[in-house]
């Protein structure tokens, strides 16, 4: 019997013309979800259309009225702590309370080509969101910071809560204590459930050691989803899930690689927006198993997806964000509003 206490997010088809990002903010909540996220890029592949994060979830929380808005994910580098705790306290305003600031630690292809300085990025992580917690609580204060110097400082607006939740993009053990320590969920990419379950367990032991309880965290999952009739079809999509697979994941998982030397430092967060990249990254998708893949996706019929939510959600998982791979958007909705949502609701 399916678990019922787990809720579920889509992730808009944000690299697209806008109208379409609205119109699928309004039917995902007409469908059932709980959640709508949105990426926050400057940049993506080539041919990419790349919209600003922030209007989109304004503008999105304009055409719906239940379901929450987050991103997937933002970085501590490209906003000073006042101005992003300014930013989400208006578009809380805006929603009446529905904005979820999901955090990482950054990768290059916003930064790099800009400029921007991504040093010492968890320091520079955590001593954000205290800032903006500080503001969002309404203190006035002067403080020295990687950031500047803080002098009488204050916000003249306020979350319609008492503050915005937060949600850490972690996989690594210091990322994943400090999930436990201070951030209000918890947001990963690319992990099978037995390697979800052995890093809740870090996050909950972190928690615990400073006065917190595992329900102070919301334990999400950023997950590639590929659900149809025919479930060889549904197969078929699963390579979207390979760039994220890099060779230490693939071995934690039991797959033993053995990656050409130009692989061997591989890491997603080091992509840039280049057709050189895209290439770079096609040779590397070909030494990744589909059978690989599949493990760290949901896919299949909507049978065999609920089988995996249910792994999923026994290794821990309580808020599902759906990023659909397959070609058609509308049949996704539609089996995921009919024949999945209902099972654990």
């Amino acid at each position: 019997m399916p678990r019922k206490n787990v809720r579920f997010g889509a992730i808009l088809p944000w690299l697209t013309p806008v109208n379409h990002i609205l119109d699928a903010a309004r039917a995902s909540e007409e469908a059932g979800f709980d959640s709508v996220w949105t990426g926050d890029h400057l940049l993506h592949f080539p041919g990419s259309t790349v919209p600003e994060a922030w209007t989109i979830l304004t503008a999105s929380s304009m055409v719906t009225k239940r379901v929450l808005l987050g991103t997937c994910v933002t970085d501590p580098h490209r906003y000073h702590p006042a101005v992003l705790a300014q930013r989400l306290a208006t578009i809380d305003q805006f929603c009446g309370g529905r904005t979820i600031l999901g955090l990482g630690a950054g990768d290059a292809i916003n930064l790099d080509p800009f400029g921007i300085d991504w040093s010492k990025p968890v320091s520079k992580l955590v001593e954000a969101v205290k800032i903006m917690r500080r503001l969002w609580a309404g203190e006035t204060f002067s403080y020295d910071s990687k950031f500047g110097k803080f002098k009488d400082a204050f916000l003249q607006i306020k979350p319609t809560r008492s503050r915005v939740p937060i949600y850490f993009a972690a996989m690594l053990p210091r990322m994943l204590r400090l999930t436990g320590e201070i951030a209000d969920g918890w947001l990963p990419l690319g992990l099978t459930p037995e390697m979800y379950k052995k890093r809740l367990k870090l996050i909950k032991e972190a928690a615990r050691k400073v006065g917190r309880t595992p329900d102070d965290i919301d334990p999400g999952l950023y997950v590639i989803t590929s659900v149809a009739d025919k479930a060889e079809d549904a197969y078929k999509q699963v390579d979207r899930a390979k760039p994220i697979l890099v060779p230490e994941i693939l071995k934690e998982a039991g797959y033993d690689i053995e990656f050409p030397k130009e692989f061997s430092s591989y890491s997603y967060i080091d992509w840039m927006p280049t057709r050189k990249y895209t290439e770079y990254l096609a040779r590397y998708t070909k030494f990744v198993p589909t059978e690989a893949a599949l493990e760290f996706c949901i896919a299949g019929t909507a049978e065999d997806c609920i089988a995996k939510i249910e792994e999923f959600a026994k290794a821990g998982v309580k808020h599902f964000i759906l990023q659909n791979a397959g070609p058609d958007r509308r049949r996704f909705t539609e089996i995921i509003c009919k024949k999945i949502i209902p099972r654990f609701k």
